[in-house]
Order: C-alpha cells, then sequence, then structure tokens
C-alpha cells in the first residue's frame, strides 16, 4: 500500500468522479468536484455520509463493504444511475482507503420528446431573471438528456475572437469565466460555420498543448453545436462522455435535440440582452431626469449626493447586506427625484412654504416611486423612495406606516435627509452646526426617528468628528 498523501491530489486532479473511503468505516474521506457535480449532494454533505448511503448494487441491496466492479449511484433528488468503477486499496493519512474512480455507463438513451424538451427548458429559462441564471439551466439539462458528464456553454466576445466560458462542469482544469481562444479551435469552428462539431473519440483527436493539460484527454465521445441568434451566432453548447464508459458516439437525433437546446439558449439569451439593453436605457432616462431636478435647484443636487454617502455608512453601520447597502445608495441619490414632476413656484420659492405647497411638496416620494418603479433594477430603490418621508410614530406621509412596518433603507434615509436638510442653509434659514442636528435627531428618536438608526447614525458621526 502507498504510504503517501498523494491520492487526494490524485482525486482532485481526475476529470471524473473519484473519491477516497475509510475501509472500516466506509465514510467519504475526500471528494472531486465531478463527485459533487454528478450526485447532486454538496461536498461537506457527502462527507458526513457513508459509501453505502449512496452506492446500491443493480438489484437495489446494500453493498456493504465491498464496492462492486458495476452499481448504481444513488442521487440526491432520489435518482440513481448506473455506473461502473475501478477500486484500490491505498494508505492515506494513516488510514487504510480505497480509492475509487467511477464511470457513468452511458445506456440507450431513452425515446425524447422533442416538443416536452423545449417546452421544459423554455419554461425554466422563462423564470430566470438575468442571462446569468439561465447558463446552469442551460447546461445541467443538456448533460441530463444526453448522459453527458462534461457540459460547458461558451460565449464568444463582441469581436468574435475569444470564448468565455459562461458555465461549465466535469473539468476540473475549466473554470466559469475563464477563456480560450476562437480561432484554431473546434469552437471556433463551429461558430465560425455554424455546423456541429461531433467526435466518436475526441481522445484520439489531435489538440493544442494547452487542452492536453487540462484533462480533456479524458474525452470520449463529444459534441459541439453553435448558439444562435437573429444576430448571428453567438457561442457554443458542448457535451462529452468519459472515454473508456462504454458510452456510444453521440447519434444524429441526439445531436439535433443538442442543437434544439442551442437554439434555445440563444433565442433565450438574446430575450435576457434586450431586456438588460431596456433597462440600462430606462436607468439612463432616470439620471437623465435627476439631472433634471439638479438644473431647476442645486441645493437639491448637492444634497442627494451628501445624503447617499452618509445613508451608506449608516447601512454599513447596522450590518446591511451589500444589496441592500446598493439599493438604500441609490435610493439616496435619487429620493428627491419626483421633484421633478413639481412646479417652479414651489421647488424654487426662496421663502417658506405656504400648507398648501407643502401639500403640493409631499406629493414628490409618490412620484418619485412613479419614476422608478418601471425600471426592474430600480424597484428596491423605489420603495425606499416612496417611504423616505414616514415617521417612526406613524405621523409621516404618504402611507402613515409605524415602526418597523417602515422599511429599513427608508428609516435611515429619513435620519440622514434630515440631518442634511438641517446643516444645509436655505434661502429662507440659516444652516445649523452639526451638534445642533445631532441634537435635534437625538431628540426626535422614538417619534419621527427610529432609535436604533439613529444610534447608528451618532456612532458614524462620532467616528467622522474624530
Amino acid at each position: 500500500m502507498a504510504r503517501t498523501d498523494r491520492f487526494e491530489k490524485r482525486v482532485d486532479s481526475h476529470p471524473l468522479p473519484a473519491w477516497l473511503y475509510d475501509a472500516g468505516t466506509l465514510r467519504f474521506l475526500h471528494v472531486n468536484e465531478a463527485t459533487v457535480s454528478i450526485s447532486g449532494y454538496t461536498r461537506r454533505g457527502l462527507l458526513a455520509m457513508k459509501v453505502s448511503d449512496v452506492c446500491v448494487d443493480a438489484a437495489g441491496s446494500r453493498t456493504g463493504f465491498r464496492m462492486p466492479a458495476q452499481w448504481r449511484l444513488r442521487l440526491k433528488d432520489g435518482k440513481a444511475i448506473d455506473v461502473k468503477s475501478a477500486a484500490r486499496a491505498v494508505r492515506t493519512r494513516g488510514r487504510d482507503a480505497i480509492l475509487v474512480v467511477a464511470h457513468t455507463i452511458a445506456r440507450r438513451p431513452p425515446r425524447l420528446s422533442g416538443l416536452q424538451t423545449v417546452y421544459d427548458l423554455s419554461r425554466r429559462l422563462r423564470t430566470a431573471r438575468a442571462a446569468e441564471e439561465m447558463y446552469p439551466v442551460i447546461v445541467e439539462q443538456a448533460r441530463a438528456l444526453l448522459r453527458a458528464y462534461h457540459g460547458c456553454l461558451a460565449l464568444l466576445n463582441p469581436e468574435g475572437q475569444v470564448f468565455t466560458r459562461v458555465y461549465t462542469v466535469g473539468v476540473v482544469g475549466e473554470k466559469i469565466g475563464s477563456t480560450f481562444p476562437s480561432p484554431g479551435t473546434r469552437s471556433g469552428r463551429v461558430a465560425s460555420a455554424g455546423t456541429p462539431f461531433v467526435s466518436p473519440d475526441f481522445s484520439r483527436e489531435r489538440i493544442p498543448d494547452w487542452m492536453a493539460a487540462g484533462g480533456y484527454r479524458a474525452f470520449g465521445p463529444l459534441a459541439i453545436v453553435p448558439v444562435p441568434t437573429d444576430e448571428g451566432i453567438i457561442g457554443t453548447l458542448c457535451v462529452a462522455r468519459a472515454r473508456g464508459s462504454d458510452g456510444a458516439a453521440f447519434t444524429g437525433a441526439e445531436v439535433h435535440l443538442l442543437d434544439g437546446i442551442a437554439e434555445i439558449t440563444g433565442m433565450a439569451i438574446q430575450r435576457a440582452r434586450l431586456h438588460r439593453q431596456l433597462q440600462d436605457a430606462n436607468v439612463q432616462m432616470v439620471v437623465a431626469l435627476a439631472h433634471t431636478v439638479s438644473s431647476r435647484d442645486a441645493y437639491t443636487a448637492r444634497h442627494c449626493k451628501r445624503v447617499a454617502a452618509l445613508a451608506e455608512r449608516v447601512a454599513r453601520q447596522l450590518g446591511c447586506s451589500d444589496r441592500d447597502v446598493r439599493d438604500i445608495r441609490c435610493a439616496a441619490r435619487l429620493h428627491d427625484i419626483g421633484k421633478v414632476g413639481l412646479p417652479d413656484a414651489v421647488l424654487r420659492k426662496p421663502t417658506a412654504l405656504t400648507d398648501e405647497e407643502w401639500s403640493v411638496m409631499r406629493q414628490h416620494p409618490l412620484l418619485g416611486e412613479e419614476i422608478l418603479r418601471p425600471v426592474h433594477r430600480l424597484r428596491g430603490p423605489a420603495k425606499l423612495v416612496r417611504h423616505h418621508q414616514e415617521a417612526w410614530d406613524g405621523s409621516g406621509y404618504p402611507d402613515g406606516l409605524r415602526g418597523e412596518a417602515i422599511p429599513l433603507g427608508a428609516r435611515i434615509l429619513a435620519v440622514v435627509d434630515a440631518f442634511g436638510a438641517i446643516t444645509e442653509a436655505r434661502p429662507y434659514r440659516p444652516a445649523r452646526t452639526r451638534a445642533e442636528a445631532v441634537a435635534e435627531i437625538k431628540r426626535c428618536a422614538g417619534t419621527q426617528f427610529d432609535p436604533r438608526v439613529v444610534a447608528a447614525f451618532c456612532a458614524v458621526i462620532e467616528r467622522r468628528s474624530g
């Protein structure tokens, strides 16, 4: 038996599912990424289990202390797949262990309903909110339908010279976000010609040195198809079965099915990109409106910038998530955007507002929400803009919300907005000092403002003063 721990490294670098388990307790000692991917379990989940929990023989009985050469692997979703494996006894980390390398057995593929496949994939892609959420769905669907252990979706850059792997699984050396060249590669030729590449045994193909060192020699049957859109080919979809896994080459029907998946992929990605472009255009429109407010009222522009910086610090002091901080910062920059709909007679009045004019001014949170809400990326900030004038005791506007019913981000905006207003000069009153503003905000804790937010605000102000 070997006496070193090199077997863990061998497991990690193997392109096929591989693991080590304790020969006595049957507990998993080490598993690679391919094992995690094919089983559906997390790495931590597998390391808490025994081999006998997932390995059953063809008859369905527990395999016990001896793993057969051919058996069934129970997946996390309750299904089981037929595999064959090679096992050897080793010694690692001072204990007797079994090193296993498993190969998926590709049996005759079931008759697949193309219409059902298209429907299922399309339905799942429609629920994705962004293209990034579609990528794993596409690749995993292709792998499952075609009984492949490797799958990769690679998209071309605008110049068509470089592919980026937006989702890949089955090859340890391939990472999501990694790139490879288009010229001189099979994926490049597939994208250029718009026709599939199919190999019955990729391990026999001539490949570049960078591929030879990346575990691609473990590929047997392989198929690459183009991902088309109305504007041209945007990438490739690749699947592969393991070499020596008794898997037959991809049939014409299977390649046709992969082509169908790629076509759905292209349409879905194009739709997501168009939606993103529309959202970007809407954001630019909102920014333009914000500039319009700034041009009409320079005070509002300076005020919003100061409020945004302070709101972000208070949000982090309260332990808000990065996403919440982004929404709060954005809402702070845009919280007065609704003033674009107010008349100049109210917005630029050099003296104090009358009750009737205040009634008009109090519409700006609602107008701001109406401007931001249609933009999907601004729906979170839109809610905060609507409620940034609410009061802790329920006396605020526009909805009279009370206490915790007011979104935390809006409660933060209420405090920092008031601080900015108190410390900034207006035509009808002079600016007050920072100390006076802090004292006023403390006085209103529990009535106008959330006491917890006030405490966090004071901590931030003290640090800035120190």
